[in-house]
Protein backbone atom coordinates (compact mmCIF):
# COMPACT_ATOMS: atom_id res chain seq x y z
CA UNK A 1 0.00 0.00 0.00
CA UNK A 2 2.85 2.23 0.64
CA UNK A 3 4.37 1.80 -2.73
CA UNK A 4 1.25 2.36 -4.07
CA UNK A 5 0.71 6.10 -2.54
CA UNK A 6 4.36 6.45 -3.25
CA UNK A 7 3.85 5.97 -7.05
CA UNK A 8 0.99 8.10 -7.25
CA UNK A 9 2.46 10.69 -4.88
CA UNK A 10 5.45 10.33 -7.77
CA UNK A 11 3.15 10.84 -10.87
CA UNK A 12 1.85 14.06 -9.87
CA UNK A 13 5.13 15.85 -8.85
CA UNK A 14 6.41 14.65 -11.77
CA UNK A 15 7.01 17.10 -14.37
CA UNK A 16 5.42 15.58 -17.70
CA UNK A 17 7.63 15.82 -20.79
CA UNK A 18 5.99 18.45 -23.31
CA UNK A 19 4.04 17.04 -26.28
CA UNK A 20 4.33 18.69 -29.69
CA UNK A 21 0.84 20.73 -30.54
CA UNK A 22 -1.22 20.79 -33.57
CA UNK A 23 -3.07 24.45 -34.52
CA UNK A 24 -4.36 25.63 -37.38
CA UNK A 25 -6.21 29.06 -38.39
CA UNK A 26 -7.73 30.61 -41.59
CA UNK A 27 -5.97 33.74 -43.16
CA UNK A 28 -8.03 36.23 -44.13
CA UNK A 29 -8.65 34.31 -47.87
CA UNK A 30 -10.35 31.42 -45.89
CA UNK A 31 -7.19 29.70 -46.14
CA UNK A 32 -5.73 27.09 -43.83
CA UNK A 33 -2.63 27.73 -42.07
CA UNK A 34 -0.63 25.11 -39.35
CA UNK A 35 1.92 25.15 -36.84
CA UNK A 36 3.83 23.03 -39.66
CA UNK A 37 4.45 25.94 -41.00
CA UNK A 38 6.97 27.15 -38.25
CA UNK A 39 8.51 23.79 -37.95
CA UNK A 40 11.87 24.37 -36.47
CA UNK A 41 10.99 27.80 -35.22
CA UNK A 42 9.82 29.20 -32.86
CA UNK A 43 6.52 31.67 -32.70
CA UNK A 44 4.05 33.17 -30.94
CA UNK A 45 0.19 32.73 -30.77
CA UNK A 46 -1.68 35.64 -29.64
CA UNK A 47 -5.21 34.93 -29.48
CA UNK A 48 -8.05 38.15 -29.30
CA UNK A 49 -11.35 39.34 -29.83
CA UNK A 50 -12.78 42.78 -31.51
CA UNK A 51 -15.65 42.50 -28.29
CA UNK A 52 -12.95 41.67 -25.68
CA UNK A 53 -11.83 44.93 -23.93
CA UNK A 54 -8.34 44.52 -22.88
CA UNK A 55 -7.55 42.69 -26.55
CA UNK A 56 -9.00 46.13 -27.77
CA UNK A 57 -6.68 48.17 -25.72
CA UNK A 58 -3.79 45.73 -26.17
CA UNK A 59 -4.04 45.15 -29.85
CA UNK A 60 -2.23 48.44 -31.29
CA UNK A 61 0.79 48.43 -29.12
CA UNK A 62 0.92 44.63 -30.11
CA UNK A 63 0.69 45.86 -33.77
CA UNK A 64 3.94 48.17 -33.13
CA UNK A 65 5.71 45.46 -31.15
CA UNK A 66 5.22 42.98 -34.00
CA UNK A 67 6.76 45.63 -36.63
CA UNK A 68 9.57 46.14 -34.34
CA UNK A 69 10.47 42.70 -33.97
CA UNK A 70 10.30 41.71 -37.85
CA UNK A 71 12.13 38.67 -37.32
CA UNK A 72 9.60 36.83 -34.53
CA UNK A 73 6.98 34.94 -36.19
CA UNK A 74 3.80 36.33 -34.57
CA UNK A 75 0.44 35.02 -35.40
CA UNK A 76 -2.28 37.08 -34.29
CA UNK A 77 -5.84 35.33 -34.15
CA UNK A 78 -9.04 36.58 -33.40
CA UNK A 79 -11.38 34.69 -31.97
CA UNK A 80 -14.50 36.75 -33.15
CA UNK A 81 -17.57 34.92 -34.49
CA UNK A 82 -17.56 36.80 -38.03
CA UNK A 83 -14.49 38.17 -39.95
CA UNK A 84 -16.05 41.07 -40.96
CA UNK A 85 -15.91 41.91 -37.00
CA UNK A 86 -12.21 41.40 -37.12
CA UNK A 87 -11.78 43.17 -39.77
CA UNK A 88 -13.57 46.07 -38.91
CA UNK A 89 -11.51 46.29 -35.61
CA UNK A 90 -8.08 46.37 -37.60
CA UNK A 91 -9.33 49.03 -39.83
CA UNK A 92 -10.45 51.17 -36.99
CA UNK A 93 -7.02 50.72 -35.08
CA UNK A 94 -4.92 50.82 -38.73
CA UNK A 95 -3.18 47.36 -37.78
CA UNK A 96 -1.72 46.28 -40.28
CA UNK A 97 -0.01 42.47 -39.25
CA UNK A 98 -1.91 39.93 -41.37
CA UNK A 99 -5.34 38.93 -39.93
CA UNK A 100 -6.00 35.63 -39.02
CA UNK A 101 -9.21 33.52 -37.51
CA UNK A 102 -9.33 30.74 -35.49
CA UNK A 103 -12.18 29.19 -33.40
CA UNK A 104 -12.26 28.98 -29.98
CA UNK A 105 -13.44 25.18 -29.38
CA UNK A 106 -9.88 24.27 -31.05
CA UNK A 107 -7.90 26.86 -29.10
CA UNK A 108 -8.97 25.52 -25.64
CA UNK A 109 -7.07 22.04 -26.35
CA UNK A 110 -4.25 24.40 -25.90
CA UNK A 111 -5.13 25.72 -22.80
CA UNK A 112 -6.69 29.06 -23.52
CA UNK A 113 -9.29 30.12 -21.00
CA UNK A 114 -9.66 33.47 -21.56
CA UNK A 115 -8.33 36.63 -23.65
CA UNK A 116 -6.56 37.72 -24.40
CA UNK A 117 -4.12 35.11 -24.10
CA UNK A 118 -0.67 34.32 -25.72
CA UNK A 119 0.88 30.98 -26.11
CA UNK A 120 5.41 30.51 -27.22
CA UNK A 121 5.61 27.69 -29.09
CA UNK A 122 9.27 26.45 -29.31
CA UNK A 123 11.16 25.46 -32.21
CA UNK A 124 10.37 21.52 -31.36
CA UNK A 125 6.53 22.41 -32.05
CA UNK A 126 6.31 22.25 -27.96
CA UNK A 127 4.41 25.04 -25.73
CA UNK A 128 7.13 27.00 -23.43
CA UNK A 129 5.22 29.51 -21.98
CA UNK A 130 1.10 30.29 -21.58
CA UNK A 131 0.18 33.89 -20.41
CA UNK A 132 -3.13 34.88 -20.02
CA UNK A 133 -4.27 38.78 -20.48
CA UNK A 134 -3.34 41.69 -21.51
CA UNK A 135 0.63 42.55 -21.67
CA UNK A 136 1.91 45.77 -22.12
CA UNK A 137 4.12 45.70 -25.69
CA UNK A 138 5.60 48.93 -25.85
CA UNK A 139 6.95 48.23 -22.04
CA UNK A 140 10.83 47.53 -22.21
CA UNK A 141 11.21 44.75 -19.88
CA UNK A 142 7.60 42.92 -21.13
CA UNK A 143 9.59 42.67 -24.45
CA UNK A 144 12.51 41.52 -22.92
CA UNK A 145 10.34 39.06 -20.92
CA UNK A 146 8.54 37.97 -24.04
CA UNK A 147 11.87 36.72 -26.08
CA UNK A 148 12.65 35.54 -23.34
CA UNK A 149 9.99 33.27 -23.60
CA UNK A 150 11.51 31.98 -27.22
Amino acid sequence: MRNMLFLVMLMLFVPLSAQSVEYSWSNAKGESVSLEKFKGEPVILHFWASWCPPCRTEMPAMDKWVKAHPDVNVVMISLDSNQAYAQEFYADKGIQAPLYMGAMRDTSRLGVRGLPSTIIINAQGEIAKRHMGDLDWMDEKISEQVLGWL
